[in-house]
């Protein structure tokens, strides 16, 4: 009978220490399940900032390179009408 006795308190103690342990472990994993979604959120607004900024910085220099092609545009455009005006003048001039 103390043999049986000793079996079942032995195998309680063991069953509460692997229930105690099951339920510590549950609550870690949602410590850790929560972190990583909190990580995960903060990961996809952080790229979602980066990913804008890097979309507004590629949009103004695309504006400014097209600025700047206009402006040299119209500044050839202005030479070569003045060098053919100069041109025109020498040629009608006898």
């Amino acid at each position: 009978m103390d043999t049986l006795s000793f079996i079942l308190g032995m195998s309680s103690v063991a069953v509460i220490t692997i229930s105690v342990v099951a339920v510590l472990g549950f609550f870690k994993v949602r410590n850790v399940e929560k972190q990583f979604n909190e990580y995960k959120q903060n990961f996809s607004v952080e790229f979602d900032m980066r990913t804008k900024d890097i979309h507004d910085t590629i949009n103004y220099v695309n504006n400014e390179l097209i600025r700047r092609i206009d402006k040299t545009e119209r500044e050839v455009a202005s030479q070569l009408d003045s060098r053919l005006d100069k041109l025109e003048t020498k040629l009608t001039r006898p």
